[in-house]
């Protein structure tokens, strides 16, 4: 019996990243076979193309071999199910979906994809899912696969040194974009005690506000060491209803890429591992601005010492990959075990 895991190509960003950090892991720790998937438009294949393609993929696929689709392959669902469908040929085979990013959920616009996708989520013999909270969502819309394991964080595996902690400033970093509508807050920064550092390049509407633009980091090593350096806090947060929502629910690479770096993360209560962060004092859980950048300003440099000294200890399981082996091994160990 072997393992295989899919893994993507020709598309860039946050999913690319994603999905190449688990395969790698998966292959370098415990030696699963890569499956490449490139993206392409899948409406320019026949039927007969599409088989062919898959063909290729699962070439080193035999019977009884466990699958760890990593989903959404970002090829249209037409081609997860196709690939699903192959797999189905397989006498034996045992398919894991590592399900990354929900598509009906994403966006409010795709939620009539609900059903299809739960429909090939439930040929899964088990599921990774983010969250209990993503789980409890999809088994009240007919989510059946019997096994699950709850993902929770992600990694974010980089060289730095883990040992240097930040200093204590009053500072929120923020890596993403703020051009991104689900994150207006940025350009909306009022704070004079606090200030914003974005991973941006300079813009007009940053004029007169408390706002640092570090410009755009591609290289996650250069980001991890930049953020850590500028100090202060990692934010993760939207004012947006419908992609909070979702944030409710699903893992943030955000939050794993502060820890990385060894600072403190500030998320709002509903985000889904605020529990996790207020329990092991890795950071501040709030449910406004306002009172983040309240919480900041009577913060004392001992304590932010001590949450830091926290969040030193934590970065070491999301830098050296723990949490993608533990929920990997679990994974199949559950399959077969239990």
């Amino acid at each position: 019996m072997r393992v295989h895991i899919t893994n993507i190509y020709g598309i860039g960003g946050t999913a690319k990243k994603a999905q190449q950090m688990v395969a790698d892991i998966a292959k370098k720790n415990l030696h699963y076979n890569e499956l490449g998937i490139f993206m392409y438009p899948v409406d320019s294949d026949s039927s007969e193309m599409l088989r062919t393609r898959l063909d290729g993929i699962l070439a080193s696929v035999s019977y009884g071999d466990i699958v760890i689709c990593q989903f959404p392959t970002w090829n249209e669902i037409d081609f997860d199910e196709a690939l699903v469908n192959q797999l189905n040929m397989y006498g034996g085979l045992k398919k894991i979906f590592f399900s990354h990013d929900f598509i009906p959920l994403m966006f409010e616009s795709n939620r009539y994809r609900l059903k299809r996708t739960i429909d090939l989520y439930n040929q899964a013999d088990l599921i990774i899912l983010p969250s209990w909270r993503m789980l409890d969502f999809l088994r009240s819309k007919g989510l059946v696969v019997p096994k699950v394991v709850i993902q929770r964080m992600w990694d974010f595996p980089i060289p730095i040194n883990g040992m240097e902690l930040p200093q204590f400033n009053r500072v929120v970093n923020f890596a993403g974009d703020p051009n991104n509508l689900n994150f207006s807050f940025v350009k909306d920064w009022k704070y004079d005690a606090v200030k914003m550092a974005v991973t941006a390049k300079k813009e007009p509407w940053g004029e007169g506000k408390n706002i640092e633009f570090m410009g755009w980091m591609d290289d996650d090593e250069v980001l991890a060491n930049t953020l850590k350096e500028n100090g202060g806090f990692g934010l993760l947060w939207t004012e947006d209803a419908y992609w909070m929502e979702y944030m409710s629910m699903n893992a943030c690479c955000k939050v794993s890429t502060y820890f990385s770096a060894g600072l403190p993360a500030i998320v709002h209560s509903s985000f889904t591992e605020a529990g996790t962060i207020a329990r092991k004092n890795l950071g501040i859980v709030v449910d406004s601005l306002d009172e983040a950048v309240m919480r900041m300003e009577n913060m004392t440099e001992e304590e932010y010492v001590q949450m830091a000294r926290n969040v030193q200890s934590f970065g070491e399981l999301i830098r050296d990959g723990y949490f993608t082996k533990k929920l990997l091994i679990d994974a199949v160990f559950k399959l077969l075990y239990e």
